[in-house]
């Protein structure tokens, strides 16, 4: 692997990674990367599913500036994919989305400034909000895990620091590798931190087979707070900074 250079310009952006097999997702991810309000920033898509063609993704790419498009073989499995992406970054801090999310405007903004502050190493939400399209409800998850260190880490909103991936790789699985990259981080001395709950949602289609994690609106809902009479949860989670970079 080769080094990544270490100069001051360098370290003053964000490089975000993706996995992607669903085409469908691709406008969603690229409104995301675009509507982020940080000056220095890079989107590194890999693609993995072999039978998507590349030209859609191309095409739509060349209307934005800093965006990479890789395809590996679907057969790899998500951490290896995600080691790859890495070692295509430019910049020192990197972000991992989900294709599928909602990352508000000052999102990256919000993770940075929190990584200055706290010095933590890999940044994430534990809290945070979560909704349902099948019940059209909004759910805060693990209300009480803002602004402290944890272990674990939603791996869509993982913020990291290069040095971190000099040390830890994401483990050679499809499921868990997130939960093992944060715990295998905070063995090393590594501080693994959660931020606000503020500036995204996860966002849970109708159908649970369709994600990775099955589980029931309902049960969602049982074992986590609603927040009611939301009309429109983009509006009610984003946050301005109170500070600026």
């Amino acid at each position: 692997m080769s080094a990544v250079p270490h100069n001051k310009a360098k370290q003053q952006g964000v490089s975000i990674i993706t996995c992607t097999n669903r085409h469908n997702y691709l406008n969603n991810l690229l409104q995301n990367f675009s509507r982020q309000r940080y000056a220095n920033k890079e989107l590194i898509i890999i693609i993995n599913n072999n039978k998507i063609p590349l030209s859609p993704y191309q095409t739509l790419a060349k209307k934005y500036k800093n965006i990479k498009i890789y395809r590996k073989p679907e057969q790899q499995s998500l951490g290896s994919r995600l080691n790859y992406a890495v070692t295509k970054c430019k910049y020192h801090t990197i972000a991992k989305f989900d294709d599928d999310d909602y990352y508000a405007p000052h999102y990256l903004t919000e993770s940075i400034l929190t990584l200055k502050r706290t010095k933590a190493d890999i940044l994430g939400k534990r809290a945070h909000y979560m909704y349902l399209l099948g019940s059209k409800t909004l759910i805060l998850r693990f209300a009480n895990d803002e602004h402290r260190i944890v272990t674990h880490l939603p791996g869509a909103t993982l913020v990291f620091n290069r040095k971190v991936f000099d040390h830890v790789k994401f483990p050679n699985k499809n499921v868990g590798e997130d939960d093992l990259f944060c715990s295998r981080s905070k063995k090393k001395g590594y501080k693994v931190y959660s931020a606000s709950k503020n500036n995204f949602v996860a966002i849970r289609r109708k159908n649970s087979s369709k994600h990775t994690w099955i589980i029931s609106d309902s049960t969602l809902i049982a074992n986590h707070k609603i927040i009611r009479n939301i009309k429109n949860y983009r509006n009610f989670v984003g946050r301005r900074p109170k500070i600026s970079l």
